[in-house]
């Protein structure tokens, strides 16, 4: 069972109060992957977003430096409260990654469906997670880059 508490330890949704979280929890699931899996390719319909709870998953971006120069960049998330899928929070509802689990992993995926609904009614529940998200994915699309730039020096 998806508790208050397997939410907040997620960092976008950490700033929304237990009545809040509470009326995210209908939208939720627990789910299992096993090692090798892949949890979705970049360009599949964002149908969910994930919290992880247990386990290791590797995100994996294409980034383009220059029109002609394309390369991977992997970004593995290890901590509980770490997530995924964020795509579908935001249309167009597409994976901007790909995902796989580098071990077994216990998630808590939240229906998007049901989230976009809970955030367009509730204004102040849509804004503080897309406040947060703006600032966690900054921080992220920062470290992809950065990884991209120390290969590419290193290469030199």
């Amino acid at each position: 069972m998806v508790t208050i508490e397997n939410l907040r330890i997620c960092e976008i949704l950490s700033e929304l109060s237990d009545s809040e979280l509470e009326e995210i929890l209908p939208c939720c699931r627990e789910e299992r992957r096993e090692k090798g899996t892949i949890m979705f390719r970049e360009g599949d319909e964002a149908e969910a977003f994930y919290i992880l709870q247990k386990g290791e998953i590797s995100i994996q971006y294409v980034i383009c430096p220059q029109p002609d120069y394309c390369q991977d960049a992997r970004i593995v998330l290890t901590r509980p409260g770490d997530y995924l899928g964020w795509s579908s929070l935001v249309k167009p509802r597409r994976m901007t990654a790909s995902a796989y689990c580098v071990t077994d992993v216990e998630l808590v995926a939240i229906d998007a469906q049901g989230m976009n609904q809970l955030m367009e009614q509730d204004s102040h529940i849509g804004f503080t997670i897309m406040k947060e998200l703006a600032g966690s994915i900054n921080k992220r699309l920062k470290e992809a880059k950065g990884l991209t730039f120390q290969r590419i020096m290193g290469s030199l």
